[in-house]
């Protein structure tokens, strides 16, 4: 009896592992795009097929606190109930600061941002057309979609 309950002890620890990397963005992947016109087309493709897990793979994750990654795919799931029109790069404003501190923890972009992807959604019922902006940035050669980090941990 006692050999069977670790054994099914042992079973939903192995599940809920394999459920956790299933669900979990591939965190140190270095998938990105290598332009930032790529990027825009990649968001485009994947925002139509709706899939939130290749949407995922164009973000910056190091260092990205697990808050800060359910907030980008809650906010992603949300936005994918609309049709998106349009993504397209816009300049950064010099004065827009890229700091903020929530609950006395300072936060920056992970990587230096080379400017902003707005990406515009249609509309329906009661819900007028809205945009979301994206900071991006690159690194190696690669352009994210850059979230915020700790400001220790940034780039």
């Amino acid at each position: 009896m006692r050999a069977m309950k670790q054994s099914t002890r042992w079973a939903a620890v192995f599940v809920c592992t394999a459920l956790i990397l299933l669900s979990a963005p591939r965190a140190l992947a270095t998938d990105g795009a290598a332009s930032k016109d790529e990027l825009r087309q990649l968001f485009q493709r994947y925002s139509e097929q709706k899939d939130e897990q290749k949407l995922g793979t164009l973000v910056y994750w190091r260092n990205v606190r697990q808050r800060e990654r359910s907030g980008f795919f809650r906010s992603l799931r949300n936005d994918l109930n609309y049709r998106l029109k349009n993504a397209e790069f816009v300049a950064l404003d010099p004065n827009t600061s890229m700091e903020y501190t929530l609950e006395g923890i300072t936060f920056r972009p992970a990587l230096q941002p080379t400017g902003r992807m707005v990406a515009t959604y249609e509309g329906r019922a009661n819900v007028k057309d809205f945009s979301t902006s994206y900071l991006i940035g690159a690194k190696d050669g690669r352009y994210y979609i850059d979230l915020a980090v700790p400001a220790k941990s940034s780039r």
